[in-house]
């Protein structure tokens, strides 16, 4: 089994420290980087500082960007070898489950209320003409259906 790989990823916030110059001044020093560069780190984005390493890499790194003041965090790297999908879904898994709900305040109509199959549109028409007692889950449908 191959080791785990991590990355070092950094989004330009402070530890207090040190004030946001000198901070920023450290960083610098440490990666050897120009002040563009410096401060496009300190944008406020996730930037991937180190990347395939191993754990005690990680650390040892993260602990250098803490030293110059600055947060970072350590996140694993995906394993190539798991695909990011579900290949198949499971029985019984139904994909409504992963469809999203209406919005809120929207109007969903009753789908229920309406005739949908041939079948159902002749057996409604069947009851209407011979005057037969409408069954409960056919009310809602119009009188006036056509056959």
């Amino acid at each position: 089994m191959t080791e785990q790989l991590f990355r070092v990823v950094f989004d330009g916030s402070r530890t207090g420290e040190f004030d946001e110059p000198t901070t920023k001044k450290r960083f610098a020093r440490l990666f050897r980087l120009d002040a563009r560069k410096t401060d496009a780190l300190f944008s406020g984005k996730e930037y991937v500082i180190k990347n395939n390493v191993t754990e005690a890499v990680a650390m040892e790194f993260m602990i250098k960007v803490s030293e110059a003041g600055c947060e970072c965090y350590v996140q694993e790297m995906p394993d190539d070898d798991e695909p990011d999908y579900d290949e198949k879904r499971k029985d019984g898994e139904r994909r409504l489950r992963y469809r999203r709900g209406p919005r809120p305040g929207a109007i969903v109509p009753d789908r229920r209320l309406l005739i949908r199959r041939k079948k159902d549109k002749k057996y409604f028409v069947d009851l209407v003409a011979h005057s037969y007692e409408i069954p409960l889950a056919f009310q809602s449908y119009p009188s006036d259906v056509d056959s």
